[in-house]
């Protein structure tokens, strides 16, 4: 997906290219897995020539944010600060990045100030 997303649309080809530098992967593996994500629907593709041309239908951001959910939920107990403990507790975080996590905290404590 990081390599759909990177060039906005791709080919089973330039995916490949660009795994190879990273992970060589046969052309016929990343075919099978972009397969995969289009029945999934991750993926669409439109054919143009010979090769069908691959764009993402979901951003980044929204792929992201389930991910996070299903990780809080299957090992966390649905619990999102037992998550953000185990964050903090097992990553070796700066003091900028501790404070630009409290800034974050503390945005998204206005925010609920100013809604309710």
């Amino acid at each position: 997906m990081d390599c759909v997303w990177d060039l906005s649309r791709a080919t089973v080809r330039q995916v490949q290219e660009r795994l190879s530098q990273t992970k060589p992967l046969a052309y016929n593996t990343v075919l099978t897995m972009m397969g995969i994500l289009r029945e999934k629907g991750f993926l669409c593709s439109t054919r143009k020539g010979r090769a069908d041309v691959y764009e993402p239908t979901v951003t980044r951001a929204h792929v992201a944010r389930r991910a996070l959910r299903e990780l809080r939920e299957r090992f966390f107990a649905g619990s999102t600060r037992g998550l953000v403990s185990e964050l903090l507790d097992s990553s070796r975080l700066s003091r900028d990045e501790i404070h630009a996590i409290r800034r974050e905290v503390d945005r998204k404590l206005r925010e609920q100030c100013e809604r309710d």
